[in-house]
């Protein structure tokens, strides 16, 4: 779960999640730890604690309310680099009911019934290729294999200090959002920081080879045009029909329904004696754009189902009469409706924020995990390793140049420390980057949630350079001693 000193303040409140209207009850759940009250004339009548329900293996990412007439399933999710996870509790103003592991299913409706799961999977897995994937090292030129690739010639480190003048610090620059056309660092993070702000350079790290072509030739005002693209040789074709899946609904008291379903479902309510199920027949189609791409345009569908006998053991949409959901007009109106419901939660949960003592609530806290010291030290062992490598150099390739280059990392002197004992522990990493000159940056990555749950970090050095490259970072002027904490 989030760790403890990313709460609003070290008060023992509860956050909450959601405030859900059962009756003439309340049931707020915390957003972090099992516990909820019940809530009745505006007074606690009740508290609702589920400290021995499953969580994920990994560090929860997101708690989600999924609210229904009878009370609320609180879902607990945690998606990263190795896949997804997650579990759910439902609460009644009466009663903690089932605790259930969801494995990676997603979560696709709610409602008195229970809790609707489907395929994990995005329709794109099955949409039209632009050209025939293969294994990419089975045609990688010989080049790019050679052992010790000549350097890249570069810009220096840092600039001269004589002549650099340090920037300005802005009021909110950690806030701030750079605009593209001002020269400022979301500008930046657009070039490369050699120097040489090439857009025929490719560049790929040690781990993964990655080659791209420029769209751009010499001093030609446009992209060129893809001839392949102009008489049609290049066409991906239609997308691949989305195979059976199952839909599986989670009562109350844990009770399993199993729905097969011909294609991929990506939404499920019932109401009443009709259950509506929207889904993908197919991937989505890759259609030419304006700028002489193509878009990825998803075709969703909706059909209709009688459930007046109860809820059947398949659904043949194929078979049914089905309505394509292509509207653009619908698809704003429901980025509206999104919006519109993050604003309506926020006004249900700000009249209980610091209202609700959880102080002597028995079991409104997760127990520690009993995670064996091996595992535990993997996870360290697996940050360490990601964070020791940020000054390893890169390889690049550039038209028009015979070969490959081996390129300077924009890190250099890297340090990695391990601090603290678990679930504490925490990972600290300083370096000094080509985009912030003479200053040495820090940045301390907790390793485990306050429940003992390995963190995800999977991408850790990508939003790293995202941050430091575009400027996300504290003011020069809080550095101490020339290191700045980030």
């Amino acid at each position: 779960m989030t760790a403890r000193t990313d709460r609003a303040d070290d008060a023992d409140h509860l956050l909450p999640l959601d405030v859900v209207e059962v009756g003439n009850r309340l049931v707020v759940p915390d957003l972090h730890r099992p516990v909820a009250a019940v809530i009745e004339d505006g007074a606690v009548v009740r508290w609702l604690t589920w400290p021995s329900a499953p969580l994920p293996e990994r560090a929860v990412e997101e708690a989600a309310a999924w609210p229904t007439t009878e009370g609320i399933w609180v879902v607990y999710s945690s998606d990263g680099i190795d896949g997804g996870s997650r579990t759910a509790v439902h609460l009644d103003p009466d009663r903690v009911g089932a605790a259930v592991d969801l494995g990676d299913r997603r979560v696709v409706g709610a409602d008195s019934g229970g809790l609707w799961l489907a395929d994990p999977r995005d329709a794109s897995e099955w949409m039209a290729v632009r050209i025939e994937d293969g294994p990419f090292d089975e045609d990688v030129p010989a080049s790019f294999a050679a052992a010790d690739p000549p350097w890249a010639e570069v810009e220096p480190f840092w600039p001269d200090p004589e002549t650099w003048t340090e920037p300005e610090d802005s009021e909110d620059s950690e806030d701030s959002e750079d605009s593209e056309d001002d020269g400022g660092p979301a500008a930046d993070a657009e070039r490369d920081f050699d120097g040489s702000d090439d857009p025929d350079t490719t560049v790929a790290t040690k781990y993964q080879w990655t080659i791209g072509f420029a769209d751009w030739a010499g001093d030609s005002d446009g992209p060129v045009e893809d001839e392949t693209d102009a008489d049609g040789s290049d066409d991906p074709g239609p997308p691949s029909p989305t195979p059976p899946t199952d839909v599986e609904r989670i009562a109350p008291d844990g009770t399993r329904t199993t729905i097969r379903v011909d294609h991929l479902v990506e939404r499920v309510s019932v109401e009443g004696d009709t259950m509506t199920l929207r889904f993908h027949r197919t991937g989505p189609d890759l259609v030419p754009a304006e700028d002489g791409g193509r878009d990825v345009v998803y075709r969703p569908r909706e059909v209709v189902v009688d459930v007046s006998a109860g809820l059947p053991a398949s659904v043949d949409t194929d078979t049914l009469d089905s309505s394509p959901l292509e509207d653009a007009a619908e698809d704003d109106a429901a980025d509206l409706e999104w919006e519109r419901s993050i604003e309506e939660r926020e006004a249900r949960r700000a009249p209980w924020v610091e209202r609700l003592d959880l102080e002597g609530i028995d079991g409104s806290r997760w127990p520690l995990w009993d995670r064996d010291t091996v595992r535990r030290e993997h996870s360290v062992a697996r940050l360490v390793e990601q964070l020791t490598h940020l000054d390893a150099p890169a390889i690049t390739w550039t038209r028009g140049v015979d070969g490959v280059r081996r390129m300077r990392s924009d890190y250099r002197d890297v340090h990695v420390e391990v601090e603290g004992t678990f679930p504490d522990t925490a990972v600290v990493v300083s370096f000094e980057h080509t985009a912030v000159p003479f200053l040495r940056l820090r940045r301390r990555f907790r390793v485990f949630d306050d429940t003992g749950r390995p963190v995800g970090h999977g991408y850790v050095g990508v939003y790293l350079d995202e941050d430091v490259t575009t400027g996300h970072i504290p003011p020069r002027r809080d550095a101490v001693d020339g290191v700045l904490d980030i």
